[in-house]
């Protein structure tokens, strides 16, 4: 059971010692305050960690206050950062790449779950090349997802500006949704980018053309719904069809095995600690070297690695995700 709350200091001991009662098994914390103020965040982690330390945290911050002492205290706590990442704007858009390149890796690093939230036509000065430039940029520090808010609220509108037209917000809107399904909701972080190099294109550019092929087969933004209730399975198989026609475009086909694999094999562990799924596969490749540092260069991969046709079963072995040969 997932639940949300707004609340000061004042009371949140008695909040969190409430969760259990409660069957809060996930919290979503929106205050914007511990966003921002290191103090804040800090006695709240610190507090969620003694107090309710089987609850799945969902906490925004801001990029800047994020440091060594913050980052200690969220390797204790089973949690996951929604970081902003917005520029500056006025006649010119900037973005500190240093700071976020900075801050993700220290996540990284660390091992906590992290995205970004995002958004678009939103701050004067924003435009089509500054959009691309975030999602281009924020896709190569691995996060675990990247959120538009404003594809679901009604408050947080585009703006139309002379920059930002009408038919540029269509645009950006059905990108962000298309990263919402294919990168997001389709868990692609451990494999994006090892399959997106062979293709030789940026992030934008491979999102728009899924974007247009979610048009194409009536799974767009107008369908979002449909989409938003779809299985990890469903949205698998689309995944797979579409790097099937971007791979086949560029002439590609003999990666698609290794491409297929690493898909396949990603998805079902974490089905299986996501929805605790078990899941049978008939794989090209061994699963040692599919999860090995060797298949983040897929073109070596598929040079150098030796097919193995098998199947293997993806369960979870005293409480830990493994695979056996069947």
């Amino acid at each position: 059971m997932q639940s949300e709350y707004n609340f000061d200091l004042s009371n949140i001991d008695s909040e969190l010692a409430s969760f259990a009662k409660r069957g809060i098994t996930e919290f979503a914390l929106h205050d914007q305050r511990f966003s921002s103020d290191k103090k804040a965040l800090a006695d709240f982690v610190k507090k969620a960690a003694r107090i309710a330390p089987d609850v799945y945290y969902s906490i925004p911050v801001k990029a800047e206050i994020l440091d060594a002492e913050i980052i200690g205290l969220l390797e204790n706590l089973f949690c996951s950062l929604d970081v902003a990442m917005c520029g500056q704007f006025g006649k010119k858009f900037f973005l500190d790449k240093k700071l976020f390149s900075k801050k993700a890796a220290l996540l990284n690093n660390a091992g906590i779950v992290f995205g970004f939230l995002m958004d678009y036509a939103r701050a004067e000065g924003d435009s089509v090349k500054a959009f691309r430039d975030r999602v281009d940029f924020a896709l190569t520090l691995y996060p675990n997802h990247i959120d538009f808010e404003q594809l679901f609220s009604a408050q947080k509108e585009a703006k139309n500006t002379a920059i930002f037209s009408s038919q540029d917000i269509t645009w950006a809107r059905d990108v962000a949704f298309a990263i919402n399904v294919f990168y997001s909701l389709g868990r692609a972080v451990p494999w994006f980018n090892s399959v997106l190099k062979p293709l030789k294109i940026a992030p934008s550019k491979f999102f728009s053309d899924f974007a247009e092929w979610q048009r194409c087969n009536n799974c767009g933004y107008e369908s979002r719904q449909k989409l938003l209730d779809a299985s990890h399975k469903e949205i698998e198989k689309m995944q797979i069809v579409f790097l099937e026609e971007k791979y086949s475009e560029k002439r590609l086909e003999h990666l698609l095995p290794v491409v297929s694999d690493l898909v396949r094999i990603n998805g079902a562990f974490s089905r299986l600690e996501g929805e605790g799924e078990e899941t049978e596969l008939k794989l090209n490749f061994n699963p040692d070297d599919l999860m090995s540092p060797a298949a983040f260069d897929v073109n070596s991969f598929a040079d150098n690695v030796c097919m193995e046709e098998c199947r293997v079963k993806i369960y979870a072995a005293n409480g830990s995700p493994d695979y056996k040969f069947i």
